[in-house]
């Protein structure tokens, strides 16, 4: 098992560093202790490739100038908003990429928190909503598909937005935009890390 675990540290070394590489980043409250985290159960047929494809829309996104005019994306910082706990909960207790054997996961946790990273930035994203409907044919889209046919999830508004953009037809609102997609972009690497991980692993999964 300690094999498992080095392959896990591997996954989330590089996600570690794309969070602290990020020169803007905030801390948010945790959840309650002890509070009910239910099970979720993967569709493994498609959830890999709708993940890549995911990364892959979130990665163009960025390219395109229509939604960044006046500024390069490019040259700008990821904006990380540490409201949900990915990072914390799906990096192994009791293990510090040793041989150790004594190796924890909690996946029910880790996929929750996956899946509260996808409503949320959903959330955030349609708040945009951009004229040309760039975001909602690309990134909205590969959201939703994700969230229903790889964890079975209902599309709810419950979530509130990540940032406010109520700015989002000025100069502050698309450099707002552009710092909150490169830090999905950078969840999102993290997210397929995941669920390669617990594919593999095949607890929890639904061929």
């Amino acid at each position: 098992q300690s094999i498992v675990a080095k392959l896990w540290c591997v996954f989330f070394a590089g996600s570690l560093l794309l969070l602290f590489s990020s020169s803007v980043w905030r801390l948010s409250t945790a959840s309650p202790v002890g509070s009910h985290i239910p099970s979720l159960h993967l569709d493994g047929s498609s959830c890999k490739g709708l993940a890549r494809s995911l990364l892959w829309n979130v990665t163009a996104a960025l390219t395109v100038d229509q939604l960044f005019r006046g500024l390069n994306c490019t040259d700008q910082s990821a904006e990380q908003d540490l409201r949900t706990q990915t990072l914390a909960v799906c990096i192994p207790q009791n293990s510090k990429c040793s041989d150790s054997a004594d190796f924890t996961f909690n996946q029910d946790k880790c996929l929750q928190s996956v899946l509260e990273d996808l409503r949320q930035y959903r959330a955030t994203f349609k708040a945009y909503s951009d004229r040309a409907h760039i975001l909602e044919q690309s990134v909205l889209r590969s959201i939703e598909d994700l969230m229903q046919n790889c964890f079975s999830a209902t599309l709810t508004d419950g979530s509130q937005p990540l940032v406010s953009m109520k700015h989002k037809n000025t100069f502050m609102g698309r450099l707002k935009l552009c710092k909150v997609l490169k830090a999905f972009q950078i969840r999102v690497v993290t997210i397929n890390r995941v669920l390669n991980y617990v594919l593999t692993t095949g607890q929890g999964v639904d061929e």
